[in-house]
């Protein structure tokens, strides 16, 4: 049987039982997930995962399942969830980890932080990354010794009318991805542009690629391109699903940069998101990003709904 917990975690509050979810916690996890979503947000709609989209993406690799993620129930009833993350040389807690809002005040999501931290003592990693949304979650993490070192934005935007397709900066074409030939070149600008951002972390072209176009909700015809000449300056990568469109990534390479590309990338990703039937679009933003990308998604016309407060600990061997 495959072990359910790290060794070194400790219990769990009385009444709760903690065990490794199955792809047949999806809809449950969604449903959690949800409930969290109408409590602490603004938005009208929510763009976190479907039932089936969440077990399709579990079943990937469902493997980590049984050794990187825990469901948290009382009374047979999924009250919170977690799951741990690779990233680069550190661990991070999912987003989407959280503590349904009925359940709250029983040490449920000190819990979770306590088996994430010990996932990440038990693989040999220095640091933990949490994100939290309220004041709650801050004032857990910081009983615990974390500390707040960044802030990330969620923006979000409704398309009521088709968006115009915007005419690129002069010198620039703007055109739909062409798997396999684009590859190299916008696998090659996207770590470039990318690469001064706060903790970036490179990955190899193919682990790049695989985790963006085996995603459910991946379709090639929404990606956009922009090039100079015939090399790759920058990109839009959208994703739709149900009507709701998300910016995975919007990247712009530094020698292009300062002259209307990266907005014009933008919009033209809304047109092709609207042309699929996504009409309400988000994304996420360090909100202390250099290149000013707040900026230019405010005059997008995208606005915070969320506000992500990132914190972290240095752990002991």
């Amino acid at each position: 049987m495959a072990r359910l917990l790290a060794d070194s975690a400790p219990e769990p509050p009385a009444g709760v039982v903690v065990r490794a979810p199955t792809l047949d916690d999806a809809p449950a996890v969604a449903v959690l997930i949800d409930a969290r979503n109408q409590a602490d947000f603004e938005e009208a709609r929510s763009i976190e995962f479907s039932a089936d989209e969440l077990r399709a993406l579990w079943a990937g690799h469902p493997e980590r399942l049984a050794t990187d993620a825990w469901v948290a129930l009382i009374g047979g009833e999924t009250v919170g969830w977690g799951q741990a993350q690779r990233e680069g040389d550190m661990a991070n807690l999912a987003d989407e980890s959280c503590v349904h809002p009925d359940f709250r005040g029983r040490g449920i999501g000190s819990h979770l932080v306590a088996l994430a931290e010990a996932w990440a003592r038990e693989r040999g990693f220095g640091r933990l990354l949490v994100h939290v949304v309220t004041d709650e979650g801050r004032r857990l993490l910081e009983s615990r010794g974390f500390e707040n070192v960044r802030f990330f934005w969620r923006m979000v935007t409704e398309l009521h009318d088709e968006p115009a397709r915007p005419e690129p900066p002069p010198g620039f074409a703007i055109r739909r991805y062409r798997p396999g030939e684009d590859d190299v070149g916008l696998h090659a600008m996207h770590q470039e542009a990318f690469a001064g951002h706060w903790e970036f972390v490179p990955h190899p072209l193919q682990q790049w690629l695989e985790w963006r176009t085996e995603r459910s909700d991946y379709d090639p015809e929404l990606w956009q391109v922009a090039l100079a000449e015939d090399e790759i300056a920058g990109a839009a990568l959208c994703f739709g699903a149900r009507g709701l469109g998300w910016v995975l990534d919007l990247a712009v390479g530094p020698r292009f940069r300062k002259c209307g590309l990266g907005l014009a990338l933008l919009r033209a990703g809304f047109h092709e998101l609207w042309r699929h039937g996504h009409t309400f679009v988000g994304l996420e933003v360090d909100s202390e990003n250099e290149t000013g990308a707040t900026r230019l998604y405010e005059r997008a016309g995208m606005r915070v709904t969320r506000r992500y407060a990132t914190f972290e600990k240095r752990l002991e061997a």
